[in-house]
C-alpha cells in the first residue's frame, strides 16, 4: 500500500469518527405499529379482531425482547433516533474496515516514514 493510499484511509476514518461523534442522539431498535387489544369487554374494534393501532419501539435487552410505547406524538422522534443509530453503525464499520486495511498493509516503509517526517 502506498503512502498516498494510506494517507487517504486516515482522512476517511478521521471523518467518519468525526461524524459519528456528532451523533448524539440515538437508540438500537426498531420502530413498529402494533395492533392491540384494549380492556373494554364490549369494544367493537376488538370483537371483529382489528384492535387498536399503537406505536412501539421493540429492542432486544438481555435476549429478551423489549417494547416501549411510543403513541403518535413520539413515533416520528423514534424513528429519527433509530436511523442515527443505524448511520452511526455503518460509520463505525467503515472506521472499522479502514483501520483493518492500514493494520493489514503493516508499518509504513522506511520511505514513507522519512517521507512523512519532512512534511
Amino acid at each position: 500500500m502506498d503512502r498516498s493510499e494510506r494517507e487517504r484511509l486516515r482522512r476517511r476514518r478521521r471523518l467518519l469518527l468525526k461524524r459519528l461523534i456528532a451523533v448524539e442522539e440515538f437508540v438500537r431498535g426498531s420502530v413498529v405499529l402494533m395492533k392491540r387489544k384494549c380492556v373494554r369487554p364490549r369494544c367493537r374494534r376488538c370483537a371483529e379482531g382489528e384492535g387498536h393501532p399503537t406505536w412501539v419501539l421493540t429492542f432486544s435487552e438481555n435476549g429478551k425482547t423489549r417494547t416501549v410505547y411510543l403513541g403518535d406524538k413520539r413515533a416520528a422522534e423514534a424513528r429519527r433516533l433509530v436511523e442515527n443509530y443505524r448511520r452511526a453503525t455503518e460509520w463505525l464499520e467503515e472506521a472499522s474496515r479502514a483501520s483493518l486495511a492500514l493494520l493489514k498493509a503493516g508499518p509504513p516503509t522506511r520511505k514513507e516514514a522519512d517521507d512523512a517526517e519532512t512534511r
